[in-house]
């Protein structure tokens, strides 16, 4: 590879590390990891990892037709992205737990708690048409809405993220995956 070319690959790394919207700890080492948004998804989750520990850093999208984007980056068992499908059961399901929840009437950081140093985010974005609505979850907050994690979950079963984010190695000493 010439001296231009290597130059290139360096430039383009350490623009996709600026441009990074997520520092989150990955094990005992900080790391910028971005999470793509993808404005077509009618659904989508990131999970962005644990500053303590080495929790999942994922995304999931969910399209209107049922497609769907699993995105692996790190702490999982399947790294990269994967496509998978929602069935139009599951779809509904899902955004009948979203209106049934006020989803798109809930305080954007409905689910955190100031007090905590150590937190482990996620974000939901839900796209019904013209409107965009992002929630902020942390999962170690206690007083958090009990339906905002039973949404999560909900997600990652009928996705699959929640299989293919679990690493086998962490399954037995119970952490999430």
């Amino acid at each position: 590879m010439s001296g231009r070319a290597w130059l290139a690959v360096i430039g383009t790394t350490v623009l996709c590390a600026c441009a990074s919207a997520h520092p989150v700890m990955v094990g005992r080492q900080e790391a910028n990891i971005t999470l793509p948004e993808e404005p077509g998804s009618l659904i989508q989750m990131k999970r962005d990892g644990c500053p303590d520990q080495p929790c999942p850093v994922y995304g999931i999208s969910i399209f209107p037709d049922g497609s769907a984007i699993y995105d692996g980056r790190a702490n999982v068992g399947v790294v990269g992205r994967r496509a998978t499908r929602v069935s139009a059961r599951d779809l509904n399901a899902l955004i009948s737990t979203l209106d049934a929840m006020d989803f798109l009437d809930s305080p954007d950081k409905c689910c955190l708690c100031g007090e905590m140093t150590s937190s482990s985010l996620v974000t939901v974005t839900y796209r019904p048409g013209t409107v965009a609505k992002t929630v902020i979850h942390d999962e170690r907050c206690a007083t958090a809405p009990a339906a905002v994690s039973d949404l999560e979950r909900q997600i990652d079963r009928v996705t699959g993220a929640g299989r293919l984010a679990a690493r086998p190695d962490l399954r037995s000493n119970g952490h999430r995956g």
